[in-house]
C-alpha cells in the first residue's frame, strides 16, 4: 500500500493545482452550468468542465507508470497495466464525447452510440466479463453483458452528478474499495491503475464539495464511470472464489441502481427514457427536508455501506457472505419505501392487490371476444358472442337493439350496486351494459366491447345492403329473359 502513495499523491497534487485554472478559464469563457429549477440544485452559474483536470492528472501519472513498467522499473503480478495502456483510446473517446456535449451539446442517442463504440473497443482489447462458474450458455451473452456494464457505469455517474460533490465523492468511495479489493486479491497491477484516479478525485473534491465552485461536467462524469466499470471487469477476471467475483459490481451498486431506477420510472410514466427530471434519489431525499450538504453526506454513507458489504463478500465465507448480502437487500428495500416514489407505490398496489390479474383477465376476455365476433355471420350470432363475453366478465345485464330487433339477458339479476351504461352504436343500433360498480376495471371493458360490436354490425349491414342491391339488379334481367323466351 505504501508503494501506491506516490501515485495517489502525484495525481492529487496535479488535480488540486490544475482544477482552479480550469474553473477560472472556462468560467471566463462562459462555459457554465446555468441554474435550472426543474433539473439543477445549484443557485448560481458554475463552470462545468472540471473533468479536464481529472483526466490530465490521471493520464499524467498513468503515463509515468506505463513508462516505468515498460522499462522494467515497475513489476506487476497481472496484465492490468497492459490492458489499461491499450484502453487509452477508449478513455480519450469517452472524454471527447463528454467534452463535446459540455461545449456544444449532443443528443442522448448520439452519446450512447459513442459510448458503445468505446465499450466495444474496450472489449476488443481484453476488458471483458469473466464467464461465471457453471455457465453453459452462449458466450456472446457474457460479452454483451460486459459491454452493457461499461455503458451503464458511464451513464450512472453522469446521472448522479446532480448535487455538489455527489458523483466525485461516490466515485472516490468506489475507487478506494476497488483498490482495497485489488490488494486483497494480490493484484498489484490493478491497484496501480486505480491509484491515480483515487488521488485525482481527492484533489478535485476539494473544489467540488458543497458549496461547489466547479463541476465535473459530462467529460468528467462519463470518464469516471467508464473507468470504474473497467476496473470492475478487471477485478472480476482476477477474483478466484465465490462471491468475490461479484464484489466489484456490488461496489458500484448505488449509481447503477440509480440509473436503472430512472429508466423504470420513466417507462412507467410513459416518458422518454433519456428525458431529464427532478425525481432522482438525491431529489427525493432533499424533499424530505435535508440540506444539499446533508443529502450528499447521507448518500456517501450509503455508498460506504455498500462498499463495506462488497469487501466482506471477498473476506467472508460464501454462506455468511450470502446471508449478509440478503440482509442488506432487505434493509435496502425497506429504506427505499421512505423515498415515496408514486410510480412504485401504485405499481405495488396494482400487482399485489389484484389489479394486474384483473387487467390480464379483461384483456383475455377482449381477445376471445374479437376472435368469436370475427367468425359471426348474423346478428343473432353477434348477440350470442356479446352475451357470452359479458357473462364470463361477470356483468349483471346486457341488451342489444339492432334495426328494431331487441335482445337482452339478466346475467346476474340479484347483483347489488349495478350501474347501467347505454351506448349508441349507430342510427339503427345500441347496446346497454349493466356492470358491478364495486368491481374495479369492469367498466373499462365496455368501450372496447361496444367499439368492436359497432364495427362488426356495420360490416354486416353493408354486406346485407350489397346482397339486397345485387338481388334487385338481377331479378329484372331474369324477368326480361323469361319474357323473351315466352314471346319466341
Amino acid at each position: 500500500m505504501l508503494a501506491l502513495l506516490p501515485l495517489i499523491l502525484s495525481s492529487l497534487v496535479i488535480c488540486f493545482v490544475l482544477t482552479p485554472f480550469c474553473r477560472d478559464f472556462f468560467g471566463f469563457l462562459g462555459l457554465v452550468d446555468i441554474p435550472d429549477f426543474h433539473r439543477k440544485a445549484h443557485l448560481r452559474p458554475i463552470p462545468r468542465v472540471g473533468g479536464i483536470a481529472v483526466i490530465v492528472a490521471y493520464l499524467a501519472v498513468f503515463v509515468a507508470v506505463a513508462i516505468g513498467w515498460g522499462r522494467g522499473l515497475i513489476e506487476a503480478n497481472d496484465p492490468a497495466i497492459r490492458l489499461m495502456v491499450k484502453l487509452t483510446p477508449a478513455l480519450l473517446l469517452i472524454f471527447a464525447i463528454g467534452m463535446y456535449d459540455d461545449l456544444r451539446g449532443l443528443s442522448a442517442w448520439q452519446k450512447l452510440v459513442g459510448e458503445f463504440c468505446a465499450a466495444g473497443y474496450a472489449f476488443l482489447v481484453g476488458i471483458r466479463l469473466a464467464t461465471p462458474a457453471g455457465y453453459s450458455g452462449p458466450h456472446f451473452v457474457i460479452d454483451i453483458a460486459g459491454i452493457l456494464w461499461l455503458v451503464l457505469c458511464a451513464n450512472a455517474f453522469n446521472l448522479i452528478d446532480g448535487l455538489d460533490g455527489l458523483a466525485a465523492g461516490i466515485a472516490l468511495i468506489a475507487s478506494s474499495s476497488l483498490l482495497l479489493a485489488a490488494l486483497i486479491h494480490h493484484s498489484l497491477g490493478a491497484a496501480i491503475v486505480i491509484s491515480p484516479l483515487m488521488g485525482a478525485l481527492i484533489g478535485f473534491l476539494y473544489y467540488n464539495f458543497a458549496p461547489a465552485s466547479v463541476f465535473l461536467g459530462d467529460c468528467g462524469s462519463l470518464l469516471i464511470g467508464f473507468l470504474l466499470g473497467c476496473y470492475g471487469l478487471i477485478l472480476n477476471q482476477h477474483a478466484n472464489k465465490g462471491f468475490g467475483r461479484f464484489a466489484p459490481f456490488i461496489v458500484l451498486a448505488f449509481p447503477v441502481f440509480e440509473v436503472t431506477l430512472s429508466i423504470v420510472r420513466r417507462y412507467l410514466r410513459h416518458r422518454p427514457i433519456f428525458s431529464a427530471d427532478k425525481n432522482h434519489i438525491h431529489h427525493r431525499i432533499l424533499s424530505l427536508g435535508l440540506s444539499h450538504r446533508d443529502t450528499t453526506l447521507v448518500l456517501y454513507g450509503v455508498a460506504s455501506l455498500v462498499a463495506v458489504i462488497a469487501i466482506l463478500q471477498i473476506i467472508l465465507q460464501p454462506q455468511l457472505a450470502s446471508v449478509l448480502l440478503v440482509a442488506f437487500l432487505v434493509a435496502g428495500c425497506v429504506a427505499f419505501r421512505f423515498l415515496r416514489y408514486p410510480e412504485f407505490g401504485i405499481l405495488g398496489r396494482f400487482v399485489f392487490a389484484g389489479g394486474f390479474r384483473r387487467t390480464l383477465r379483461i384483456n383475455i376476455h377482449l381477445h376471445e371476444y374479437e376472435i368469436s365476433l370475427a367468425a359471426a355471420t348474423t346478428i343473432e350470432e353477434c348477440w350470442q358472442v356479446l352475451k357470452d363475453t359479458c357473462r364470463d366478465a361477470a356483468f349483471a345485464y346486457v341488451s342489444m337493439r339492432v334495426d328494431g330487433r331487441h335482445f337482452e339477458d339478466d346475467l346476474q339479476p340479484a347483483l347489488a350496486g349495478t350501474g347501467h351504461l347505454q351506448i349508441r352504436l349507430s342510427r339503427w343500433a345500441e347496446a346497454t351494459f349493466g356492470y358491478d360498480a364495486r368491481v374495479p376495471n369492469q367498466a373499462m371493458l365496455i368501450a372496447p366491447l361496444a367499439q368492436r360490436l359497432q364495427e362488426k354490425l356495420a360490416r354486416l349491414k353493408r354486406s346485407a345492403e350489397w346482397l339486397e342491391t345485387e338481388t334487385l339488379s338481377t331479378e329484372p334481367s331474369k324477368l326480361s329473359r323469361a319474357a323473351a323466351g315466352a314471346g319466341s
